[in-house]
């Protein structure tokens, strides 16, 4: 294995634990007794940056969460096995996403009897979901949405704060990925078809070829809705 430029980083005090990671450029190739060729995978960025508040107190603190793998690729052997015919596309692959918000402790985390305990330790009160990102065989995937959570009210959604706030996706490529995994025989005809009826509940046509987008909204009263349609 060989690996490029890289960093890592760790901060700690009574109130935050603080983790940063980033590799470029890595590659591996590992040969294993039951296969006649090498497993032979890149990887271009792996990243992580991840905050967690420590502290008990009434006061709102940061939260992140961020995790980046880009540009995953492996040899056209690997590709081979369950792709023979080459009816996907062999285009790097990444999962991203950034999350943070603000949280409250209302335990000592450090305290197994706490942490042992049937009370909630915690409350969510804001969250935001940036970058959000999946891009693999053809299809990409692209969000970002934004939510605020009244800890008063357990009871619209089972137990969990209410959320308030909206998430806009955007999907390309989807169909055309189905269809294929259709033609190769690893999705029956009856199951695309239902998910299909399932992704259109959901979404409207995007801004071009084999695209959508979609709103998920929910209101002050609880409500759900996708593109303007209440689901709940």
């Amino acid at each position: 294995g060989t690996s490029g430029s890289g960093n890592i980083s760790m901060a700690m005090d009574a109130n935050a634990m603080k983790l940063g990671l980033k590799t470029l450029d890595s590659n591996a190739s590992m040969q294993v007794p039951d296969l006649p060729f090498p497993i032979e995978y890149a990887m271009g960025e792996v990243g992580l940056d991840f905050l967690m508040p420590l502290a008990q107190t009434d006061a709102q603190q940061d939260f992140k969460l961020a995790l980046t793998l880009g540009d995953f690729s492996m040899s056209d052997m690997i590709w081979g096995l369950f792709d023979p015919a080459g009816q996907l596309p062999h285009d790097p692959a990444t999962v991203s996403f950034d999350l943070s918000g603000k949280v409250k402790l209302l335990a000592n985390i450090f305290d197994p009897e706490a942490m042992d305990s049937d009370e909630v330790p915690g409350e969510i009160h804001q969250a935001t979901i940036d970058d959000l990102k999946i891009k693999a065989v053809g299809a990409e995937l692209t969000g970002a949405g934004d939510f605020t959570f009244d800890n008063s009210d357990l009871a619209s959604f089972d137990g969990m704060p209410r959320p308030e706030g909206e998430l806009n996706l955007a999907l390309t490529g989807g169909n055309g990925l189905l269809d294929k995994l259709v033609a190769m025989g690893f999705v029956p005809e009856s199951d695309a078809m239902g998910a299909r009826m399932m992704i259109g509940m959901f979404s409207v046509p995007g801004d071009g070829d084999d695209s959508l987008k979609s709103k998920i909204e929910v209101n002050a009263e609880g409500h759900v809705l996708a593109n303007g349609q209440r689901l709940k």
